[in-house]
């Protein structure tokens, strides 16, 4: 019985550094620098992308790249936690008045994949330069 307890937490504390592990990748890459290109092409301001913008920025993803989404790793993921928090903020909003949590979530999604457009971006534009100097 104490063996069960053991491997019951153990894979409990398991699954919980794993949970952790992947937000903090993909928060780290949320707080990687925008650059301009990305506001011209997404018509977006990159300072202010909000949880608003993430399905505009999805559909661009599709619209620069129709690889990327099924190419950049941990996208699908986070487009699952984006409609995680939202159904999460729809169904808590009653409870929690003035929580700004989910919303912070949501927009940390919309900023990861505007990261992942602007690198996209960066490097098929270093694709071209390299291609036009050859």
């Amino acid at each position: 019985m104490v063996s069960i307890f053991i491997l019951a937490l153990s894979a409990a504390a398991l699954v919980k550094f794993a949970l952790h592990q992947w937000r903090m990748i993909w928060l780290t890459t949320a707080n990687q620098p925008l650059s301009d290109s990305l506001r011209s092409v997404a018509g977006i301001e990159t300072d202010s992308i909000g949880a608003q913008d993430f399905g505009t920025l999805m559909k661009l993803c599709g619209e620069v790249s129709p690889n990327l989404k099924r190419t950049t790793p941990w996208l699908r993921e986070v487009k699952g936690y984006y409609v995680a928090m939202g159904i999460l903020q729809k169904v808590l909003k009653p409870i929690l008045r003035n929580s700004a949590w989910a919303s912070d979530e949501m927009r940390l999604c919309s900023r990861f994949v505007a990261v992942v457009i602007d690198q996209h971006l960066s490097v098929d534009f270093e694709r071209r330069a390299a291609v036009r100097s050859s």
